[in-house]
């Protein structure tokens, strides 16, 4: 009879065997016919045979591999949401199909094949019980599914319980956006999709998220996002796309030319709001020099250059109700003419300039009741710049559309009534019986967030972006983030503390509507006085150092905190009772 009986195929194993000079030859060897077991030959030299599906003591590959089987993981916790219902604010996310990846993409290569055998492989990961939210993009082509990091976390916990690891989440991986929060706002909150436990239903659930704008019931309305927090969310889902692709290294020098983009931007609107001014040369009107570096103006002459285009600012700020942001309650529009400023010296951060601004303040007949007052202190009643206007939600679309065209927002409740007569005796009446000028102005949409006061303007019934002499909107908060070199977009009080302008009753559209052109022209005079000078580098390097030791600090709170909990913990002197192992 054979050495050893046949074995099931496939399984290969080293056994010993007596050497042969010739094995092809060799008969097999008989065994004496006994029931009691037979020893093993004995191989002094160490020289083995393959013998197919025998076990083997001399596969270390094999001995590793024998890790049992991780233990069925626990069930999350119950969860208090329903589908569509918002999370709440400041909870950290993980891209799920970035996190499917994880041994792959985060793991050290001794050891990811290990974990993902152990724990994603086989469908083992999307059989875990998740709680799964869900996120629309601004462009909803498709919604991002995310899990809580406290899920993420668990999922690591099991994996270092089992195979004796010590895995964490990194600063790193934050960093790419692997583990993130979302901006505090119901369009960029996620919402909460359901629980899963298969591929299968992963899928089915991931087909049948509820489409973007879907809110849960009794949720309120929320006006849109401002736009420094629409710019963070779109630039967080941009980097949570591709944390999902796995492409966080190759997206780094991406994401520093986004960067930089977006600071030329940035930088060229304020230099454009500068040329209408004329503050700064402009290439179309042949005052562009090329013998070096700009010099600072002198506020106290008229603006030294050509305005370029002859522009109006037309500047809109809207008020709605904190309660239900589809009701407006106020419209301020402020308008600046530029023909106005021509031989008139702009003054310390155009101070003398301000006089020419005129502005509108109209309140809503329906909502004039709705008063805000939880978040911000509203002030309908307290437009300090001339009388206010109360008109109906039907009238209201005419008479913003009259801002837009000429005389501009000129009234006899911010214009002397003998100014408004000499002005309207030297224009046409159109078929249309709109008022005429003989040159058509270009319009400069201006906005602290104009975005979203543009929206506004089309909820109510105007849409000033189908005006054709609207050349461009301007954000007096892009202007400051340009003046100020900072990513953050600033609030208007911020930017009229910064420049020691009194804003009497903020949130009143009407005088919000008139800070934000005082701001832009403070913006604008500001930096024109300051070019080039050693006082303004000696700003930026202040600015700079400011910046830097704050982050110092928060880094050393860090440290500190750090520190303190493990002296916290190093109270028990002589180490506490022993703590007896665990099985794995």
């Amino acid at each position: 009879m054979p050495l050893l009986p046949p074995q099931p195929a496939n399984i290969v194993s080293l056994e010993p065997q007596p050497l042969a000079e010739d094995s092809s030859k060799q008969e097999p060897l008989e065994l004496p016919k006994r029931s009691a077991p037979v020893p093993p030959v004995e191989n002094t030299d160490r020289r083995f045979v393959l013998v197919k599906g025998a076990a083997s003591s001399y596969n270390p590959a094999a001995m590793r591999s024998s890790n049992p089987p991780p233990k069925p993981s626990p069930a999350p916790p119950a969860i208090d949401l329903q589908r569509g219902d918002l999370t709440a604010a400041h909870v950290h996310f993980t891209p799920i199909r970035a996190l499917a990846k994880y041994p792959y993409t985060y793991c050290d290569r001794t050891r990811k094949q290990e974990i993902a055998s152990a724990f994603f492989d086989g469908g083992k990961f999307w059989e875990r019980e998740w709680d799964l939210y869900y996120v629309w993009d601004v462009e909803p082509v498709k919604p991002l599914i995310i899990v809580r990091e406290s899920q993420f976390q668990a999922l690591l916990t099991e994996i270092n319980n089992h195979l004796k690891l010590n895995l964490a989440i990194t600063n790193w991986q934050r960093e790419e956006s692997l583990v993130t929060r979302f901006p505090d706002h119901p369009d960029c909150r996620p919402r909460y999709l359901g629980r899963s436990s298969s591929r299968q239903q992963f899928d089915d659930m991931t087909y049948n998220t509820p489409t973007k704008g879907v809110c849960a019931a009794g949720e309120s309305a929320c006006g849109p996002p401002d736009s420094g927090t629409l710019e963070q969310f779109k630039e967080l889902m941009e980097e949570l796309w591709d944390v999902q692709r796995a492409k966080t290294k190759a997206n780094k020098e991406k994401k520093q030319q986004e960067r930089l983009g977006r600071q030329k931007t940035m930088q060229d609107q304020l230099k454009r709001a500068q040329r209408y001014l004329g503050l700064h040369p402009s290439e179309a009107t042949g005052s562009m020099s090329t013998s070096g570096p700009l010099s600072a103006i002198d506020a106290s002459l008229p603006a030294p250059f050509p305005q370029d285009q002859s522009v109006v600012f037309v500047c809109v700020d809207v008020e709605s109700y904190e309660r239900a942001h589809d009701k407006i309650t106020e419209v301020g529009i402020a308008t600046l003419d530029t023909s106005d400023i021509i031989s008139v010296a702009p003054g310390t951060d155009g101070e003398a300039w301000r006089k020419h601004i005129k502005a509108r303040h109209f309140r809503i007949k329906e909502n004039c009741h709705l008063v805000n007052h939880e978040h911000v202190a509203g002030h309908p009643d307290g437009f300090e710049f001339g009388e206010s206007t109360f008109v109906s939600l039907k009238e209201a679309p005419m008479h913003v559309a009259a801002c837009f065209q000429p005389p501009f927002g000129m009234h006899t409740s911010n214009t002397p009534a003998t100014e408004v007569t000499a002005i309207l005796a030297n224009m046409e009446v159109d078929k249309n019986g709109n008022l005429m000028t003989m040159e058509k102005r270009n319009i400069v949409f201006l906005g602290h967030d104009a975005l979203s006061d543009v929206r506004y303007l089309q909820q109510l019934g105007y849409d000033p972006l189908r005006a054709e002499n609207i050349i461009e909107a301007m954000d007096t908060a892009t202007m400051y983030q340009a003046w100020q070199r900072e990513m953050q977009a600033p609030s208007l009080g911020r930017i009229l503390y910064h420049f020691d302008i009194v804003g009497w009753k903020l949130h009143n559209a009407g005088n919000d509507a008139i800070y934000t052109v005082q701001a832009m022209l403070a913006l604008c005079v500001r930096e024109a006085t300051m070019r080039g000078s050693s006082e303004l580098e000696t700003k930026r390097n202040e600015d700079m150092a400011t910046k830097m030791a704050a982050a110092q600090d928060a880094a050393a709170e860090r440290i500190k905190e750090e520190a303190k909990g493990w002296s916290v913990v190093e109270a028990v002197a002589d180490g506490g009772k022993p703590v007896p192992p665990k099985s794995p």
